[in-house]
């Protein structure tokens, strides 16, 4: 046990020490713009490696897609969203369940670039916000006692989709398709969503490492807690929680004193303005010791409803 400890806090103090950030050139940041960046290399695998400011931008455009699913929102509001992607991507599923306000999502596919894209909208109606608030408790994953938990909502919402996300027919696609990469993406609430749905797909062999599963999130609350991130650490490798700073909500759930939530993967944090990132891959909690990977807090709105473009937020769909 003794040793076990001296290799933690060992391993611990070199990366502490030795460890970088890599920070990302943003001078070509795409922030508010209504067209989709033509310029971005989608055929590229998602990955640490290829991590750019053009990617997570490229992307934010599905969980803004994945709004404009609602049955509330005009068509007319998302017409650019469907003009661009129904040129370059084929809708496999779009689907909405009869619980959780009709939580819809969003299931995409590429020939040329080989890509399943899954997208998840946010949180879009003031009664969801009591009911995410009312059902924030930690639950085991799975029904199973073994110390992994996730917040109870997101989980929630996981288990009643699941069969729709990954029926037999899409199921059916995905395996017609070996090799393309799977990419989850959402924005806040629809972030925590991905975060859970991806390690549940993983965990039930839905998609596997064949598919290079890869995740990316924007302004999303914590998932689970500190088991939990773990081992989803250990199962999904491509994972990009983008906050942009200033934004209150990736900062709940929280409790004083002793804070059982966590959150997971690598942090990529945007600055107010949109036009730089961080990148900050030691994500073990989320306690960076370097003042450019802790994110401050703002009571604005925009913060949160705005990810590279202006509509990944309902509330200001079409003014």
């Amino acid at each position: 046990m003794k040793k076990a400890l001296f290799l933690l806090f060992s391993f611990l103090f070199f990366e502490f020490v030795f460890g970088e950030y890599k920070k990302i050139d943003g001078s070509k940041l795409i922030s508010i713009s209504y067209t989709p960046n033509a310029e971005y290399d989608a055929s590229e695998i998602v990955s640490p490696e290829n991590l750019s400011q053009e990617m997570l931008s490229y992307y934010s455009w599905f969980t803004s897609y994945a709004y404009c699913e609602d049955v509330d929102i005009p068509i007319l509001c998302c017409k650019n969203y469907y003009d661009f992607f129904n040129k370059k991507w084929t809708i496999v599923d779009k689907t909405s369940t009869t619980k959780y306000y009709n939580y819809n999502f969003v299931l995409w596919r590429n020939d040329e670039y080989k890509k399943y894209i899954l997208g998840f909208p946010g949180t879009r109606n003031d009664q969801e916000y009591i009911d995410e608030g009312v059902h924030m408790s930690l639950v085991d994953y799975d029904g199973v006692d073994n110390g992994i938990k996730v917040v109870a909502y997101w989980y929630n919402v996981v288990v009643e989709i699941r069969n729709l996300v990954f029926s037999s027919k899409n199921l059916k696609d995905i395996e017609a398709h070996p090799g393309y990469q799977f990419i989850l993406t959402g924005h806040s609430l629809g972030g925590s969503v991905a975060s859970v749905a991806i390690y549940d797909a993983v965990t039930k062999n839905y998609i596997n490492e064949n598919n290079n599963p890869a995740l990316i999130t924007f302004g999303q609350p914590r998932c689970g807690n500190e088991k939990w991130v773990l081992d989803f650490n250990t199962k999904i490798k491509n994972v990009f929680r983008v906050v942009r700073d200033g934004d209150m909500i990736p900062t709940i759930p929280y409790t004083p004193l002793v804070n059982p939530y966590r959150h997971l993967g690598s942090l990529v944090l945007l600055n107010k303005d949109m036009n730089s990132l961080t990148y900050c891959p030691k994500d073990i909690g989320e306690d960076y010791p370097d003042k450019e990977c802790q994110n401050s807090k703002s009571v604005e709105a925009k913060y949160h409803q705005y990810y590279f473009n202006p509509d990944t937020q309902i509330s200001h769909r079409c003014d």
